[in-house]
């Protein structure tokens, strides 16, 4: 990758960049002088390729497969896995794949991902199309799956910010159990929430490396930057019923992500743990599922 090609899009109150050629990537967001996400290095391309920041897309599954193998319709499936987490896989296809340009308007971006069957390991073919738009001080996140095979697909989706952790941050959302245990012990338990943010009261983020997944997530969860006096609401479809809270080694930014299923989300389904449940797509069947990103004035 020799130069970006960055796709910008902004009105009076926000302005967003996008990299296509870089896994569809949104490589920063801001409110005026209020950077929403960690914006990543664009002017360093040496350093983008591993830098935790701006959002993308996690398709088709999010989170880590287990040994990058799981069991869907009775069949076992091996897939590659990322070197960062070996065995293991990690966050799907889509960052790591090159997006089309499909649509561009003032205030809106539409990019698409095709993905080949066998690709990665994954024997599917399936197409995503990606909807970007900033309409007053609201960014708006819609994704389409279409599975383009001819068998049943099993999926999960959702969005992997970076957001920055350059103050004291205070959390606000609603969910019925968390996870015992960070991703990477591949939890197969839920308990009562320990570390609650419930939306009345709302709790500080904590400061040390430290990751917490929730069940049930209700869809939406307030941020707030505290000395900034800056306050984002993050409303998520309910399709988007797990949350994932990550914090890491040095605290310099955090990621809130809802997505559609928990760590080995196809694993857990199949072996009926904790009533997850396995989600697929027919041939030729879609799914869309709709994230607002909006600044509280």
């Amino acid at each position: 990758m020799n130069s970006l090609n960055i796709v910008k899009i902004k009105n009076d109150n926000a302005e967003l960049n996008i990299l296509p050629d870089f896994g569809g990537k949104i490589s920063s967001f801001s409110f005026n002088d209020f950077n929403v996400f960690r914006p990543l290095p664009i002017d360093n391309l040496e350093l983008l390729e591993n830098y935790k920041g701006g959002c993308f897309s996690l398709i088709p599954f999010s989170n880590r497969i287990k040994n990058a193998k799981f069991y869907f319709d009775n069949s076992l499936y091996k897939i590659k896995n990322n070197e960062n987490t070996l065995p293991h896989s990690i966050h799907g296809h889509g960052y790591l794949g090159k997006w089309e340009l499909i649509k561009k308007t003032p205030s809106t971006v539409i990019i698409s991902y095709l993905h080949h069957a066998n690709t990665l390991g994954w024997p599917w073919e399936y197409k995503v199309h990606q909807t970007i738009s900033l309409y007053d001080y609201t960014c708006s996140i819609e994704i389409t799956i279409t599975n383009n095979s001819r068998d049943l697909m099993p999926f999960g989706f959702g969005i992997h910010p970076f957001f920055n952790f350059d103050d004291e941050v205070k959390l606000r959302f609603e969910a019925e159990r968390e996870w015992i245990g960070p991703p990477e012990t591949f939890p197969t338990k839920t308990q009562i929430i320990k570390d609650d943010f419930n939306y009345t009261n709302g709790n500080d983020l904590w400061k040390i490396e430290k990751t917490v997944s929730y069940e049930n997530f209700k869809g939406n969860i307030n941020i707030n930057w505290v000395n900034k006096k800056k306050e984002i609401t993050l409303k998520a479809d309910k399709i988007f019923n797990h949350l994932i809270i990550h914090v890491p080694s040095g605290s310099e930014y955090f990621c809130a992500e809802p997505v559609s299923q928990p760590t080995d989300g196809f694993n857990l389904a199949y072996n009926k743990i904790e009533n997850v449940k396995n989600r697929f797509l027919k041939p030729g069947e879609s799914i869309t599922g709709l994230i607002e990103i909006t600044l509280n004035n």
